[in-house]
C-alpha cells in the first residue's frame, strides 16, 4: 500500500518533443500518493502527451524524445514500472466485458475460494457498477458509453497500480453518468493516485484535491483544489476558473501536436449511438426550472411542483424546453389542468402524502405506467412539492426496479441531489420493495 504523504510520482525537468516539435518542457510537478490530482489547461497545451508519455505510449513513435528525470515510487520509468493509462484498445472492445474486466487481474479469486466470475462479480458491485455483472457475457462494444468507461477504469484499477492516469473520462456524457465515473474515481483513489484531465471547474472541485494547470507546454501551477477555485495564479488558471473551463479564444492544436501527440480516452472507435439519449427535443442550451435534474437523459426527469417558486406557465415553459412530454405528479392535490393543456403537457397523478411513500402496489403501477409511456416516446418528469423527497424516492424505485440494490439506487439518486429521499420510512420503503423483487424472483 502506497504512503499517502510521499509523492508517487516526481517529474522534474522533464520536456518532450516530435522532431523540432517541441510539446512539453522543463515540468516541475509532483503526483501525491492515494488522491486525485486534475490536469488543467486549454487544448494544445500537451495534456494528453503527457499522460501518453508518462505510460510509455509514445515511443513508438520514433521521432519522439524526452528529457529531464521522471521518479515513479522512488525510481526511474522503466519498462514494467510505469503508471497504467486507462484505456479500452481494440482487442479489449472484441472481447466480453468479463475477459477485458480479467486480463490484468491478478488472481485473488483462487486464494479467496471463489470462481474469477464470482470475484469479478463482487468487484463491480463494490466499485458501485453492479449492473456490468448482467453484461459480462456481452462484447465490450455493446455496451453503453458510461459503462465502457468505467470497464476501462475498473480494467486497470483492478492490480492496484500506484497511479492510475485518465484522459477526459467524462467528455460528451450528461451530467448524472458523468457523476457516477466521479464517484467510482474518488472510489478508486483510496488504493491508487490518480492523475487525470478534465474541462470543467465543477468537475475538479467534485473529485480532485491537487491541480496541475499546463499551457504551451509548461507548468503555469500547482495548487490544492481549494486555494486554486478561490485564486488560481496563472493566466491560465485565471481562464479556466472564469470561463468553466471554456476553451480560450482561438485554441486550437497545432497540427503536429495533433498528428504526434493528441489522445482520447479511447484507442479504437466506440459505439456512440449506444451512449444513452440526449434530450431529444431539448432547445440548444436550455435550461429546465430550478431543480430539474435528468435521472435518464432526455427520458425520465426530476423537478420541484411547477409553480413553486415561479409562475406555473414559467416553469411549465422550461420543461417543454427540455421536452418533456408527460409529468407524473405525487402531491396530494392534482396540477390544473388548464395550464398543461396551455404547454401541451399531461400529467399522471398518484396522490402521496408528504415525506411518506406510496405502497409496494402502488409503486409496481405506477412504474410499469411510466414504462409503458416511455416505450410510447413519451418524456417523463416525476415532481412533488420540493421535488426531493417523493420525487427521489420514485427516481429511486425506478432504479431498484431496473436491478439495483436499494442502498446503490439512494446513492446514485444522491449524486444527483444529496436531498433526495428525505424521511427513513422513505428509505425503508425503498428496502422493502427491493426485497418484494427478490422474493418474486426466487
Amino acid at each position: 500500500m502506497p504512503h499517502a504523504h510521499l509523492p508517487c510520482l516526481s517529474v522534474d525537468g522533464f520536456g518532450v518533443a516530435f522532431g523540432p516539435k517541441v510539446v512539453l518542457s522543463d515540468l516541475e510537478f509532483g503526483v501525491p500518493a492515494l488522491s486525485v490530482t486534475a490536469l488543467l489547461g486549454p487544448v494544445g497545451a500537451g495534456k494528453s502527451c503527457l499522460l501518453r508519455s508518462l505510460a510509455g505510449l509514445n515511443f513508438a513513435n520514433q521521432r519522439y524524445q524526452e528529457q529531464g528525470r521522471v521518479l515513479y515510487q522512488g525510481r526511474a520509468l522503466a519498462d514494467g514500472h510505469r503508471p497504467r493509462l486507462a484505456q479500452l484498445n481494440a482487442r479489449a472492445m472484441m472481447a466480453s466485458t468479463l475477459d477485458a474486466l480479467l486480463e490484468y487481474a491478478p488472481p485473488r479469486w483462487a486464494q479467496e475460494g471463489m470462481s474469477p466470475r464470482q470475484w469479478c462479480g463482487q468487484y463491480v458491485e463494490r466499485m458501485g457498477f453492479h449492473e456490468l455483472e448482467q453484461a459480462f457475457d456481452l462484447p465490450t462494444m455493446e455496451l453503453p458509453a458510461v459503462q465502457q468507461r468505467a470497464l476501462a477504469l475498473l480494467r486497470e484499477a483492478v492490480c492496484e497500480p500506484a497511479l492510475l492516469l485518465v484522459d477526459e473520462p467524462i467528455t460528451d456524457l450528461p451530467d448524472y453518468e458523468a457523476y457516477l465515473l466521479l464517484d467510482l474515481l474518488r472510489i478508486l483513489a483510496r488504493t491508487s493516485a490518480i492523475l487525470l484531465t478534465l474541462d470543467s471547474p465543477r468537475h475538479v472541485q467534485m473529485v480532485a484535491q491537487h491541480v496541475v494547470v499546463l499551457e504551451r507546454g509548461r507548468v503555469q501551477e500547482v495548487r490544492p483544489v481549494e486555494d486554486f477555485v478561490l485564486m488560481p495564479h496563472s493566466s491560465a488558471g485565471q481562464h479556466f476558473i472564469g470561463t468553466g473551463g471554456a476553451p480560450a479564444p482561438g485554441a486550437e492544436v497545432a497540427a503536429p501536436l495533433a498528428a504526434e501527440a493528441a489522445s482520447t480516452f479511447w484507442t479504437c472507435p466506440v459505439q456512440e449511438a449506444m451512449a444513452a439519449a440526449a434530450a431529444q427535443d431539448a432547445a440548444p442550451g436550455a435550461q429546465g426550472p430550478s431543480g430539474f435534474t435528468w435521472l435518464v437523459p432526455g427520458q425520465l426527469a426530476g423537478t420541484p411542483l411547477p409553480g413553486a417558486t415561479h409562475s406555473i406557465d414559467h416553469d411549465l415553459a422550461a420543461l417543454r424546453r427540455m421536452g418533456v412530454t408527460m409529468l407524473i405528479t405525487l402531491t396530494e392535490e392534482d396540477l390544473p389542468q388548464e395550464p398543461l393543456h396551455r404547454h401541451g403537457l399531461r400529467n399522471l397523478h398518484l396522490p402521496v402524502y408528504d415525506r411518506e411513500s406510496p405502497t409496494v402496489a402502488q409503486i409496481q403501477m405506477l412504474l410499469k405506467r411510466m414504462e409503458n409511456l416511455l416505450a410510447q416516446g413519451q418524456v417523463l418528469a416525476v415532481h412533488c412539492l420540493a421535488g426531493i423527497g417523493r420525487t427521489g424516492t420514485v427516481l429511486a424505485a425506478w432504479l431498484v426496479r431496473a436491478g439495483l440494490t436499494a442502498s446503490e439506487a439512494l446513492r446514485r439518486v444522491r449524486l444527483l441531489d444529496p436531498q433526495y429521499v428525505q424521511s427513513p420510512g422513505q428509505e425503508a420503503f425503498l428496502q422493502h420493495y427491493e426485497e418484494t423483487i427478490l422474493k418474486k424472483m426466487l
